[in-house]
């Protein structure tokens, strides 16, 4: 069994060796584009979880998703008028944002809230146990 775990050691030194140095590299240049990704999803995430509740608390209050340049730009309304942006873009750019946007596609964010999953429901079922509510 000793000398099973000695060969084995001595692969893993020379496959490391040899190969460590582009494994490295690969890794590292590999993370930064996923990381990227990551940090992108999340400020999307981010973004729409903010205008939604933005959103609750104006009169009648809306959501619009328009695309600019591959990033989502979600747009709070009440009622007719624009109340902000999640991620913020200047004032000056909303008409050219909104110029071939539907705006009949806002979504209510009542209604946006009564879709949301609570955590009870995505919660596993414990067997023998009720649940309350």
């Amino acid at each position: 069994m000793a000398g099973g775990r000695s060969r084995l050691a001595k692969s893993m030194v020379k496959y490391g060796v040899r190969y460590g140095p582009m494994a490295f590299e690969a890794v590292k240049h590999g993370r930064e584009p996923a990381q990227q990704a990551l940090q992108a999803a999340l400020a999307k995430r981010s973004a729409r979880k903010k205008a939604l509740e933005h959103a609750l608390t104006v009169r009648d209050g809306s959501l619009l998703k328009v695309i600019k340049e591959g990033q989502a730009v979600f747009f709070v309304f009440s009622g007719d008028a624009i109340v902000t942006t999640y991620p913020p873009v200047p004032q000056s750019s909303y008409p050219e944002l909104l110029r071939h946007a539907d705006l009949d596609r806002r979504e209510s964010a009542a209604e946006l809230a009564a879709r949301r999953p609570k955590l009870a429901d995505r919660l596993p079922r414990v067997p023998g146990r009720a649940r309350k509510g």
